[in-house]
């Protein structure tokens, strides 16, 4: 009976075990930014260019993009608005926080807003299908920004589901 009881025990099993490794397909494809999930599209073009490579969005208010009339890189001791320089889209399944982070010596310089003068540092919710056009406040104003002085290195945008 013992012999009978432990054979038995024996095929049910605790379902305990170590590790698994299971193998399974994913499918990720990268868009360019006017297709991906969170889609950013510009809107002015002397200042908002496709880099081309990959389709990402590039924004150049240095003074090596000059526009035509002579004008090259914003004004120190300033706060100069640039509206409506590009546009963010959620083209996802699911409503969104849309956040931007920025790394550089002067951070704090720039500031993207949308329509309503939110910032984009604080979060703007979008939901499937909105969108927002941004625009970007440079603030020079600050005694440690010099003449030619990069502000900002690169900018990053960030899509959480609320």
């Amino acid at each position: 009976m013992g012999a009978l009881a432990s054979g038995a025990a024996a095929m049910v099993g605790t379902g305990a075990f170590t590790s698994v490794t299971a193998a399974r397909d994913i499918d990720v494809a990268v868009a360019d930014d006017a297709s991906a999930y969170l889609r950013l599209k510009g809107t002015d073009s002397h200042y908002v260019t496709d880099d081309g490579d990959g389709g990402t969005l590039a924004l150049d208010l240095s003074g090596d993009n000059a526009t035509p009339s002579g004008g090259s890189g914003v004004n120190p001791n300033a706060v100069t608005e640039f509206g409506s320089l590009f546009e963010v889209a959620n083209q996802g399944t699911q409503p969104v926080t849309v956040e931007v982070t920025k790394s550089g010596q002067h951070p704090g310089a720039v500031a993207f807003e949308d329509g309503n003068g939110d910032e984009l540092a604080d979060g703007i919710e979008l939901d499937v299908g909105e969108s927002a056009d941004i625009s970007l406040v440079v603030d020079t104003t600050d005694d440690a920004i010099d003449v030619d002085e990069q502000l900002v290195d690169s900018v990053v945008f960030h899509a959480v589901d609320t």
